[in-house]
């Protein structure tokens, strides 16, 4: 949306060129501002969608309160930080896709072997089995001694 009204001359001019080099009509100018207002109405049915989240949170959040899960303030936040939130919300989404098309990009440009997450891998799994393994026995020594010192 914002893209489309700041660049609407620039965008006009690839449009014809494009459509001229490809004999495809262009879009008059009432599409190019239906298009624009697309954007503009998906961007506010977004926020419109977060600020509910952000009011179901805080909803959420009393009810934590009144069921004595949590100490009454833990998992408050004041309204400058839900605002910031709120605002940072959509460059945060964008930037978070960016990273993901990079990723989808790069594995069909490189192959599987661009791949991997050692603490996931067989390899990682096993050594994390291990270090498992290793901490039961030690805390089973130190049950062994805490009996032996009562004793």
């Amino acid at each position: 949306g914002f893209i489309n009204y700041a660049l609407i001359g620039a965008k006009r001019d690839t449009i014809d060129r494009m459509g001229q080099s490809t004999g495809q009509l262009p879009l008059d100018d009432a599409a190019n501002y239906g298009v624009m207002i697309a954007g503009f109405s998906s961007l506010a049915w977004t926020y419109l969608v977060f600020l509910i989240f952000f009011y179901l949170d805080r909803e959420g959040c009393k009810l934590i309160y009144h069921l004595k899960m949590k100490p009454q303030g833990a998992e408050d936040s004041t309204f400058c930080q839900n605002l910031k939130d709120w605002i940072l919300m959509w460059p945060s989404l964008v930037m978070y896709s960016m990273v993901s098309y990079w990723a989808i990009l790069k594995v069909a440009w490189y192959g599987k072997k661009v791949c991997g997450h050692d603490p996931s891998s067989k390899e990682g799994l096993k050594g994390a089995q291990q270090i498992s393994e290793d901490s039961a026995d030690a805390s089973t020594a130190v049950g062994d001694v805490s009996e032996a010192s009562r004793a």
